[in-house]
C-alpha cells in the first residue's frame, strides 16, 4: 500500500496544498478528501485521477471537499463509464447534486454513496472524530494473506492443484492414508492498517481507531497554541502522544496550517514523545507494510 501525500495543509492554501491522500494497492486507488487544486495537482504529477476507485471526504469545510465537483466533472469530461463510490458526512451528496445542477453537469456514470467499502482485498471503514462539525476518520485495513507452502507440499509427492486449494481453503483433506492438516501448510501474514483522522482535537475515538495501526496521519495543525482544541484541532505534540498510547509503527503530521512557513518545530516537538514521525510533505509517499 502506497500513500501520496497530494496536499498537506489545512484552512488557507499554502505551499502545502490544501488537504488530500491519494491510496494506491494493487490495482486500486482511493482518495482521502480534495481540498482545492487536488486534480490539477495529480495531473501535473501523473498520478492519474481518471483511475480513482472511490472518494472518501472527512468533513465539510471547505479546505477538504471543494475539489470534488470539479474533479469528478473532469472525470466526465474525459469520458469515464466505470462507477464511482463516494462516502463522507451528510450533506456531501446534496452538495455534489447542487453544485451538479448550478453548472449543468450531469455524471454519464454511476455514483454510489456508500459508509464503508471494500476493494480489492482493502477495506475502508469510518469513525467519528472529534471536530467542530459532524466529521470522520478512516481505517484502511488491508485482508490478512494466507499462502500455502506449495513447494513442501511438492516435496512430499503432492501437485493436485485440488488439494492445494483445499488446504488453502482450510479444509482437512485425505490423501491416500494420509490426513493433511492445513495448519500445518499454512502461514498467514497479517494486512497493514493506515488510520487518517481528518480534522480532531485528541478524543477516546481517535485513539480506538488508531491503536496498532502501521501508519496513523493525525491533525497537527498547530505547534502549542492553547486554543487548538477549542477549534477542533490538534498540536503536534497531542498527534505524538496518541501515537505513543496506541503503539502505532509511525505517524505523519499532517494539516499544518499555513502560519508555519518551517515544519521543523512542529517535527521536534513531536519527536520528543514518538521518535518515529515524520512530516508528511506535499507530493510525498510513504509505502506501508504491516
Amino acid at each position: 500500500m502506497r500513500i501520496y501525500f497530494i496536499g498537506t495543509g489545512g484552512g488557507a492554501p499554502s505551499f502545502r496544498g490544501l488537504p488530500s491522500i491519494l491510496v494506491k494497492r494493487e490495482g486500486i486507488s482511493i482518495l482521502l478528501d480534495c481540498g482545492e487544486g487536488t486534480q490539477w495537482r495529480l495531473m501535473q504529477h501523473s498520478l492519474g485521477f481518471s483511475s480513482i476507485d472511490a472518494v472518501f471526504i472527512t468533513h465539510m469545510h471547505g479546505d477538504h471537499v471543494l475539489g470534488l465537483p470539479g474533479l469528478i466533472e473532469t472525470m466526465g469530461l474525459l469520458g469515464r463509464k466505470k462507477k464511482l463510490y463516494l462516502g463522507g458526512p451528510r450533506g456531501m451528496k446534496e452538495f455534489l447534486e447542487y453544485s451538479f445542477s448550478l453548472t449543468h453537469f450531469s455524471p454519464q456514470f454511476d455514483l454510489e454513496f456508500v459508509s464503508s467499502l471494500e476493494l480489492g482485498g482493502l477495506l475502508v471503514t469510518a469513525f467519528p472524530t472529534c471536530h467542530v462539525i459532524e466529521s470522520y476518520g478512516y481505517i484502511l485495513t488491508e485482508r490478512d494473506r494466507v499462502n500455502l507452502d506449495a513447494e513442501r507440499l511438492r516435496a512430499e509427492g503432492i501437485s493436485d492443484w485440488r488439494i492445494l486449494k483445499s488446504l488453502k481453503e482450510g479444509q482437512v483433506v485425505k490423501y491416500g492414508e494420509r490426513t493433511l492438516d492445513p495448519e500445518e501448510y499454512l502461514s498467514k501474514r497479517r494486512g497493514a492498517k493506515v488510520v487518517y483522522t481528518g480534522d480532531t482535537a485528541p478524543c477516546d475515538y481517535v485513539l480506538r481507531a488508531a491503536e496498532g495501526a502501521d501508519l496513523l496521519i493525525h491533525d497537527s495543525t498547530f505547534l502549542d497554541e492553547p486554543e487548538a482544541h477549542q477549534f477542533g484541532h490538534s498540536r503536534a505534540k497531542d498527534a505524538a502522544l496518541i501515537s505513543q498510547r496506541t503503539k502505532v509503527k509511525a505517524l505523519a503530521l499532517f494539516h499544518i496550517s499555513s502560519r508555519y512557513a518551517d515544519s521543523a518545530p512542529l517535527l521536534y516537538d513531536a519527536r520528543r514523545f514518538f521518535s518515529r514521525t515524520f512530516v508528511a510533505e506535499p507530493l510525498s509517499f510513504y509505502d506501508v507494510k504491516a
